[in-house]
């Protein structure tokens, strides 16, 4: 939710997270206030985290972050993903800091409050800064959208699925969704 009328910078935003104790973002110069997670949220979090850390060490190469860490996607554009991944050809993009760039991937994972920005304020600025997939987690419907192939701001492709997430980009990276959500009571 965009909460001020004046576009903000990087410093405005180091600002007002000493005084406040939510998640912000900054989406063009726009605050974006996010408020903590649910435990279901951060179960499929950590789930994916190792799932994730695990095929790349398999791999043997990139990085896995969880929120909150700073992505500057542009000047007045800083999100915080839920999870980011950043393959060997990104790695420089790390700073001591934050993430100075786009992530190889990002994972949001949708909850009521953040569904609307996630599956669309985001994921056009995810398109437009070049992050080459975006996986948009729905615990409450149990499916993965994969988006990927960004050109001209937009994702070329973007699929649904109830079974398997199947990455693009890291090879042999599929989570089984039944296995992922099975442990989650019927709501």
């Amino acid at each position: 939710m965009a909460i001020q009328s004046r576009s903000l910078s990087y410093d405005d935003l180091q600002r007002l997270r000493e005084t406040r104790d939510e998640r912000l973002e900054l989406i063009d110069g726009e605050l974006f206030v996010t408020p903590s997670p649910t435990p279901l949220h951060q179960y499929v979090s950590g789930r994916l985290q190792y799932l994730f850390q695990q095929r790349v060490r398999e791999l043997g190469f990139g990085l896995v972050f969880n929120a909150p860490l700073d992505v500057r996607l542009a000047k007045h554009t800083i999100v915080q993903p839920d999870l980011i991944i950043i393959l060997p050809d990104r790695r420089p993009i790390v700073t001591g800091e934050r993430v100075e760039g786009a992530p190889s991937l990002v994972v949001e994972i949708l909850s009521p409050s953040t569904r609307t920005v996630d599956r669309t304020t985001k994921r056009d600025v995810y398109a437009l800064y070049g992050v080459p997939e975006y996986w948009l987690v729905d615990t409450e419907a149990r499916t993965v959208t994969l988006c990927s192939d960004p050109h001209d701001g937009r994702y070329r492709v973007e699929r649904v699925t109830r079974d398997s997430a199947i990455s693009e980009i890291i090879p042999g990276m599929t989570v089984d969704l039944t296995e992922l959500f099975a442990p989650i009571p019927e709501a």
